[in-house]
């Protein structure tokens, strides 16, 4: 549709350009046969001219198009390790969090196991101490032969069987608690040793995403550039995009102060952890009637994929389905079938939530991310399931896809804006910078 569109604009240009040489073409002025020869034949050579450059154009078009073509497939590639990495980093940081768990409770059962010890080894100290006194030379043989009668000998065998016992039994559980100390001191030496493992495979971790994202940042950049080459190849005026607002410059100042306002509420909210967001999912699972395979994978980076389905366009110059003409798309699209569940792409708060002009159904999120506010905005709704001033978690359903407003079929259109939402021109970035296919 691209490369026809071209075409066809490009020989209207050419048929606009020939029309223009024939009307201003001095062909009164010629008096003679030869002098309408030689104005033919000049027309004829600058119509060829313009064939040629025409065609020359074409194949300019068609090598970018393939460019980015191969840009947005490196793009996925990392997409795909981006999310890999970001679910081994949660991965580890659990593993963290469970070997901490255990290091603590082995610090607790060693100190237990000294004290116990410890209290043991007074004990014996006791037992050798009163033997001291008694003069250290009396046995247990010593006891035995002392006895005056035979029940007096059955009574002392009986009691110094006892004390044998008890000896043996507090020698033999020193023995064991001493053995068990020492299997729990080198368990403990093993765990924390794992923990300085896992603590280095995430700074690895660490390194490695950001160096994914780096490249990603890269090809978005390169990305660009094509689509802008491709934009100035098809030498055609860059309009406002088809979807710009009619709205009042009264009520765009209304918007711009509640994203302002709703901003400082977004700081506060990222400070605040989320504690259930397990259980608000399966309950949103269960109230869009369980059809958990529409809604996307949640990521396990601060942004996450809006919804589910085929990404249909991207962000940057393109040709409008319904005009037909090159117009700034300033967000991308997700094509999927009406209903299926649209979520936060980002934790935030939700800063606009109703119909706005040919946006259709539309909302607006606020994000706090590191310090930094962006807006996430969300387009041609069949429903809205949040309200204007309702933190929202991300991952958390929001709304449904639909066709409300200008649109041509069941889709999402979703933008990202660095601040606060201004218009859709200002301040709008590439998505892709952000989020993950």
């Amino acid at each position: 549709m691209l490369r026809k569109q071209s075409k066809w604009m490009l020989r209207i240009m050419a048929i606009a350009t020939t029309g223009a040489l024939l009307i201003t073409t001095p062909s009164a002025l010629a008096n003679t046969l030869d002098d309408l020869k030689n104005e033919q034949k000049q027309l004829e050579q600058k119509k060829n001219s313009i064939d040629s450059n025409i065609k020359d154009t074409e194949g300019k078009i068609d090598q970018n198009v393939s460019k980015i073509d191969q840009i947005m497939a490196q793009i996925k590639e990392l997409d795909t390790k981006i999310i890999s990495t970001e679910s081994q980093i949660a991965e580890v940081l659990n593993q963290i969090k469970l070997t901490t768990t255990e290091i603590e409770k082995l610090h607790a059962s060693i100190k237990e196991l000294e004290r116990k010890i410890e209290e043991r080894d007074e004990l014996l100290k006791e037992r050798i101490r009163a033997v001291q006194v008694s003069g250290g030379s009396v046995s247990y043989l010593d006891v035995l032969l002392g006895a005056n009668s035979f029940i007096d000998f059955i009574d002392r065998f009986s009691a110094v069987n006892t004390l044998m016992d008890a000896d043996r039994t507090i020698l033999k559980e020193q023995a064991d608690d001493k053995a068990q100390l020492e299997e729990q001191q080198a368990s403990l030496e093993k765990k924390l040793q794992q923990q300085e493992d896992s603590k280095n495979e995430l700074v690895s971790l660490k390194a490695s995403l950001d160096t994914q994202k780096a490249s990603k940042g890269n090809l978005v950049d390169q990305l660009e550039v094509e689509q802008a080459k491709l934009h100035e190849e098809k030498e055609v005026l860059e309009t406002e995009y088809d979807e710009i607002l009619n709205l009042s410059q009264e009520t765009q100042n209304k918007i711009v102060a509640e994203q302002k306002r709703i901003a400082e509420i977004a700081r506060k909210a990222a400070e605040e952890k989320k504690r259930k967001e397990a259980e608000e999912r399966k309950r949103q699972q269960a109230a869009s009637g369980g059809s958990s395979s529409a809604i996307p994978n949640v990521s396990a980076g601060s942004w996450t994929r809006p919804a589910s389905g085929r990404f249909t366009s991207g962000y940057g110059s393109r040709t409008h389905p319904i005009h037909g003409v090159v117009k700034t798309h300033y967000g991308i699209d997700i094509a999927n079938s009406t209903g299926t569940p649209v979520v936060s792409a980002a934790d935030g708060v939700v800063s606009y939530a109703s119909p706005l002009s040919t946006y259709g159904n539309v909302i607006m999120v606020t994000h706090s991310i590191d310090g930094q506010i962006f807006t996430s905005l969300y387009a041609h709704l069949s429903s809205i399931k949040v309200s204007k001033g309702q933190v929202v978690s991300k991952g958390q359903i929001i709304g449904g896809i639909g066709t409300t407003g200008n649109s041509t079929g069941p889709h999402l259109h979703f933008e990202i804006h660095l601040g606060n939402w201004e218009g859709m021109a200002k301040n709008s970035v590439n998505p892709l910078r952000y989020i993950s296919l």
